[in-house]
């Protein structure tokens, strides 16, 4: 080689080693200096060193160290904390290390109020076998009667603290001969109903497409002592309503943070008097428009890049393969591609909302959830999809207690099943008004047949029409309506965004993440509800209806 070229060669910049990044993009921050006093996270790092014998990756030990924060008294800061990070990043392990730091160090804390017998670690997740994973991983440090290729993983010590385990499918249990167990269970709609858990951790929350599991869940805790909630994920879409609201909510506050606190303008007592300063997010994601091989967005996505051996190589074949473009970022980099603009309904607010139909382990109901009450006045309503390919009844009437209740009562692909089934529910029920939007979509095709067949149609249109939307936020917001967390229907009013017409929020049919036709067919019931007369007598839309499977 020339000299010249030598000289070049030597001048070149040599290209920097990846290495995942420790902090997060996204992150809660603390209320004072942590340290081996304020913090159990440091106690969890060297349990997981000296007894488990696992080095703990160093994003793994900052997240343990800002999540498990302690109040002056003890107790753990944050009763929920959420955790978004890329996939194949270690998260069994840290799962693994928490729970059994939980179950052999934390059951016994504080027996005054939390007795270790009634300790119970709940591990959720879409399916029972992404629950199990995490169970199994802990269970093999501390099985007393390990299979015999899992001998080597036991830690003796934790092993003589435990009972023999239950193994059998659906009811598996990890006990120990205090009795503080730890159980997997799926994140079906009775998960974790019933018991009331110390320790909660839910996996794959992006899975969650409807309120009821968080609803049923997440409550497990309320009435524990020094209870704490882990919901841990890679990043959502559309879809993926619960994350997605719960994420935004906990964005909100800690841009709250720093623009009063880290500037001054409020101390944390002041602060925290408006905020919620005991749920904490960290993500682990590239920032919004980020280059899908920017070797910086991935190593801000996946902080155990460096720390694993060919996983950036993995991570850039992955992202060079054929998939979507959307699944490398959501997957990868951890983005989450959904519509660019907020939905207009607050997707917290709505699940607050939510009284779903309650069953027992064996299938039974046990609780018919939210309904109308018997002799309520009713309005029904159709909407269909802005390329006519599926069609949706809604109904609105009072409860006993007076709050209105909607609900999704039927759906089909197409139109033409439509108006023959809403004269055969009015004719049935004594039914009379029915609300449809009248001008510029498809269900306005309605309107002319219904009327043939003698119903009063509560035509949305015009001021009624730019008025409807904002008055359903109104009622969701005042906390004055009730729904049945229906599939459908929470996927519409969780990514349904608004359109403005003449200054007014109007439903967006072809520009929402969603299917927002849902939304449109509650909006207009529960408008046409309030605003028809009042007839002598009514009949309950519950009587003989065909009830809607989702």
């Amino acid at each position: 080689m020339p000299s010249s070229a030598r000289r070049t060669a030597s001048r070149r910049p040599a290209r920097r080693k990846p290495v995942g990044c420790e902090e997060p993009r996204l992150w809660t921050k603390p209320l004072r200096k942590l340290t081996p006093s304020t913090s159990r996270g440091f106690a969890v790092i060297e349990f997981a060193r000296t007894i488990l014998g696992i080095e703990l990756y160093p994003w793994q030990k900052w997240l343990l160290i800002h999540a498990l924060e302690l109040n002056p008294d003890g107790t753990y800061r944050f009763r929920k904390v959420f955790v978004i990070v890329g996939r194949q990043n270690g998260k069994t392990t840290l799962l693994t290390v928490l729970t059994l730091f939980w179950l052999f160090m934390d059951a016994d804390r504080h027996p005054e109020h939390l007795p270790a017998h009634e300790f119970l670690i709940l591990g959720t997740a879409q399916n029972l076998d992404l629950a199990e994973e995490a169970w199994d991983s802990a269970l093999k440090r501390c099985d007393p009667f390990p299979e015999e290729d899992d001998e080597m993983f036991v830690v003796p010590d934790l092993a003589a603290e435990a009972r023999k385990p239950v193994k059998k499918n659906g009811s598996k249990a990890l006990r120990l001969k205090n009795n503080a167990r730890y159980e997997p269970r799926a994140a079906s709609r009775m998960g974790g109903r019933g018991k009331s858990a110390a320790r909660v951790v839910m996996d794959e929350m992006r899975e969650q497409q409807t309120w009821d599991v968080w609803g049923s869940v997440s409550k497990t805790k309320n009435a524990i002592f020094d209870s704490q909630l882990w919901g841990i994920s890679s990043a959502g879409d559309a879809k993926s309503i619960v994350l997605q609201a719960l994420r935004a909510g906990l964005i909100k506050s800690i841009e709250a943070w720093d623009t009063y606190v880290a500037n001054g303008v409020q101390s944390i007592e002041e602060f925290a008097n408006d905020h919620d300063i005991a749920s904490a997010l960290f993500e682990w994601s590239a920032p919004d428009g980020a280059e899908l091989l920017d070797q910086a967005a991935i190593e801000q996505a996946n902080p155990s890049v460096g720390h694993r051996a060919m996983f950036y190589e993995s991570i850039r074949s992955d992202l060079l393969g054929d998939e979507s473009e959307a699944v490398k970022r959501t997957e990868i980099l951890c983005q989450w591609v959904t519509s660019l603009v907020e939905p207009y309904i607050d997707g917290a607010q709505w699940a607050e909302l939510a009284d779903p139909p309650m069953l027992d382990d064996r299938g039974r109901l046990v609780d018919p959830g939210s309904q109308i009450a018997e002799g309520s006045k009713l309005c029904l309503a159709l909407d269909t999809t802005w390329d006519r390919s599926r069609t949706y009844l809604a109904v609105a009437g009072y409860r006993d207690d007076g709050l209105a209740h909607v609900e999704i009562i039927a759906r089909r692909a197409g139109m033409l099943w439509a108006v023959p089934k809403v004269i055969e529910i009015a004719k049935r029920q004594g039914i009379t008004h029915v609300a449809v939007q009248s001008r510029g979509c498809p269900s306005a095709d309605f309107v002319k047949p219904l009327k043939e067949a003698g119903l009063e149609v509560i035509e949305v249109a015009a001021t009624d029409l730019l008025n409807s939307a904002g008055r359903f936020s109104d009622r969701v917001r005042d906390g004055q309506v009730r729904h049945r967390a229906q599939k459908p229907l929470d996927l519409a009013i969780a990514g349904g965004i608004t359109k403005a017409l003449s200054g007014m929020p109007v439903w967006d049919r072809e520009k929402s993440a969603v299917d927002v036709s849902p939304a449109v067919a509650v909006t207009n019931a529960l408008f046409g509800l309030e605003v028809m007369p009042d007839p002598e007598t009514y009949r309950s839309a519950y009587e003989d209806h065909e009830p809607m499977i989702i």
